[in-house]
């Protein structure tokens, strides 16, 4: 109770009090079957921490593509094909084989032209 407390007039929530919030929430939480997803709030925040780690994640591996590009080609082939991957689908750049097979394509081919036109989907793979 003694934790409680201090954890609820903390004014900064510091690691160590998350812990003892945690902990109690926990031990409060298992004899209902219940955990952090059973609260909206909680599930909304988790699943929005979720979706910008992802993001960030295609936006980093976006970049690095674009940065083996300028070095295999030049800026000019790298900034036509930042445009192309921000333009595909959702769907498709939130495939993690999808951005993995630009960095084939970049690898494999021997012009920038024959690298944006295989990305954009104008020639076969």
């Amino acid at each position: 109770a003694e934790e409680i407390h201090a954890a609820l007039n903390e004014p900064a929530l510091s690691a160590r009090t998350s812990a003892v919030l945690e902990r109690v929430g926990k031990a409060l939480g298992e004899p209902e079957g219940t955990g952090p997803d059973h609260d909206p709030l909680l599930r909304s925040q988790r699943r929005r921490g979720y979706e910008r780690g992802l993001e960030r994640g295609r936006a980093e591996e976006r970049a690095r593509l674009c940065r083996l590009a300028a070095r295999k080609f030049d800026d000019d082939t790298a900034q036509r094909l930042a445009v192309l991957l921000e333009q595909m689908l959702p769907e498709q750049t939130a495939d993690a084989d999808r951005l993995a097979q630009a960095g084939v394509l970049i690898i494999e081919c021997e012009t920038g032209a024959e690298l944006l036109d295989r990305v954009s989907g104008k020639t076969a793979t």
